[in-house]
């Protein structure tokens, strides 16, 4: 079963004002943000949006290409601009980047009008993938397990904000889904 459910509720919205909200899932690379906020939005009936495929479809080049020519800032932007227009529309489900709530931006207009909940991941969790996830995330490419870990720490600052906090185990995700609606309906 997932573990860690928290939510404070200071800053939890009445579930009448959750279904007039997006719900935006954030938290480290690999913690399964993209495949619980899909299940999520299947369930609730609503559309699901992840940020990193639009800004790909935005700019017609995959996210690897824009970092190794050094277009970081570009990427960026671009993903700043989805984030705006997605917090606007309809309420839908979306799935953050793991960096994207660095930009102070984007990261106020998120809390301020998405339901916010982090999947929360051990280091222990990323260290056991980080030979997928430096493979596959160009953020992490040439850098040090002290790099990734430190990167990591920095970004719990801004997870731990999360109206809800939620870890889900690896393995049956269709459970873990059920078990993060239901938390949110709670």
């Amino acid at each position: 079963m997932p573990q860690d459910v928290t939510a404070d509720d200071s800053r939890s919205p009445t579930h009448a004002e959750l279904l007039s909200r997006p719900i935006a899932f954030i938290g480290f690379m690999g913690a399964g943000k993209s495949t619980m906020a899909e299940l999520t939005a299947a369930r609730l009936g609503r559309e699901w949006f992840d940020t990193d495929r639009l800004v790909v479809e935005r700019c017609g080049r995959s996210i690897p290409d824009l970092f190794a020519a050094g277009e970081q800032s570009t990427f960026r932007a671009l993903e700043r601009q989805v984030i705006a227009e997605l917090l606007i529309g309809e309420p839908a489900v979306i799935s953050l980047g793991g960096g994207a709530l660095e930009d102070a931006d984007t990261r106020d207009a998120v809390f301020e009008h998405a339901f916010v909940v982090n999947l929360a991941v051990s280091w222990d969790d990323v260290k056991a993938e980080l030979p997928t996830l430096m493979q596959t995330r160009p953020l992490l490419q040439n850098r040090t397990e002290t790099e990734i870990h430190e990167l990591f720490l920095r970004r719990q600052a801004t997870y731990r904000k999360a109206h809800m906090r939620v870890r889900v185990p690896r393995g049956d995700l269709e459970a873990a889904a059920d078990y993060v609606l239901s938390a949110l309906m709670g």
